[in-house]
């Protein structure tokens, strides 16, 4: 894996004493963290210890319970939910889905721009789903899927993605080919990756958060530190190692 260096520059998304949650209730104690060009931040934490929430809040999508997020002008967001959140029945194309993630003025008529469907080839070229752009959404294994919702983030150009376990259910081969593909889209814009392959998430990335909410914790650190953390420690062991699917 070639080494990555981050972009130095204004943070992307700022976060300050930021608690998330619902109804007014905070789920998680407060955080503050910086989100900065081309950094790849890995999520991680326990089933229901509140990473989807902290995403939503993040997309705007959930208001926060205190505190504040702090968008960077302009700035474009991408969200790849996790392959169960897909309805499987909806009859629609893959080109025409990854087009979908075009957002922006249309031209005459509404229909798509000949820019937005460049873009989309592009995309899809990049994912290595050209091969199957004219097959339906629903019919493709898992792994096809999970390369179409990637491709579909490449085409909206995002200055910050947020993937929800992009290797979830995956075979081994599709889990690298994932892996591989989220190295190229870090080289252009922010990850930020909730995933249950703590080992390796650990090994990619600049930045990890740990949210814990059975136990109050919300961290965020260096992976080297947090490696080392009490709360990390408690939750995954003394030593995360990488083998595919160790938790």
């Amino acid at each position: 894996m070639v080494a990555h260096v981050p972009e130095v520059g204004p943070p992307l998304i700022r976060a300050d004493a930021l608690q998330v949650g619902y109804g007014g209730v905070a789920m998680l104690p407060p955080l503050s963290l910086e989100i900065g060009r081309r950094e790849l931040w890995a999520v991680v934490g326990p089933n229901g210890a509140g990473k989807s929430t902290f995403v939503r809040t993040l997309l705007g999508l959930e208001r926060a319970v205190a505190g504040a997020v702090t968008r960077a002008p302009a700035l474009r967001l991408a969200y790849v939910p996790q392959q169960g959140a897909l309805d499987a029945i909806f009859p629609v194309s893959v080109r025409d889905f990854v087009l979908m993630g075009r957002q922006g003025p249309r031209g005459v008529l509404g229909r798509p721009r000949a820019a937005d469907r460049a873009a989309a080839h592009g995309a899809l070229v990049e994912a290595g789903a050209e091969g199957f752009a004219r097959a339906q959404l629903r019919d493709l294994s898992g792994g096809q899927r999970q390369r179409v919702l990637m491709a579909r983030a490449i085409a909206r150009d995002a200055d910050v993605v947020i993937l929800d376990e992009p290797t979830s259910a995956l075979d081994l081969p599709s889990e690298r080919d994932v892996l591989a593909l989220i190295e190229k889209v870090r080289a252009r814009a922010a990850v930020i990756m909730v995933t249950h392959l703590v080992g390796d998430a650990l090994d990619r990335a600049d930045h990890a958060l740990l949210l814990d909410r059975d136990h109050d914790v919300a961290l965020a650190a260096r992976p080297d530190d947090m490696r080392v953390a009490p709360a990390f420690q408690h939750v995954y062991g003394h030593f995360v190692g990488h083998a595919r699917g160790q938790h």
